[in-house]
């Protein structure tokens, strides 16, 4: 089964993406967005058990956002987000 990792848990109602897979948070609350090798630590650790199918749910700082794809790249050369857009989400890939 496909995983999607919620990059911050803000307290929003994920559900809708449970259809793409298990719900995985990444962090929670607020994060030090300016500190990129901290955030590094904070997501290798989760995502170092991530498979090339998995979804990154978009959510939280533009930075986490950015680690995790680099993280994601680097272990996989793929990146499958979810984007939140009319009340659901919708599965968008980058393969590099």
């Amino acid at each position: 089964m496909r995983r999607v990792y919620v990059l911050n848990d803000g307290g929003h109602d994920y559900s809708d993406a449970e259809r793409f897979g298990e719900v995985t948070l990444c962090t929670q609350g607020v994060v030090s967005k300016n500190d990129i090798n901290k955030l590094f630590r904070q997501l290798d650790e989760t995502l170092s058990e991530s498979h090339p199918k998995d979804f990154i749910l978009l959510t939280g700082p533009a930075s986490l956002c950015a680690v995790a794809s680099a993280i994601m790249v680097g272990y996989h050369g793929e990146v499958h987000y979810l984007v939140f857009h009319d009340g659901q989400y919708y599965e968008k890939d980058l393969m590099l």
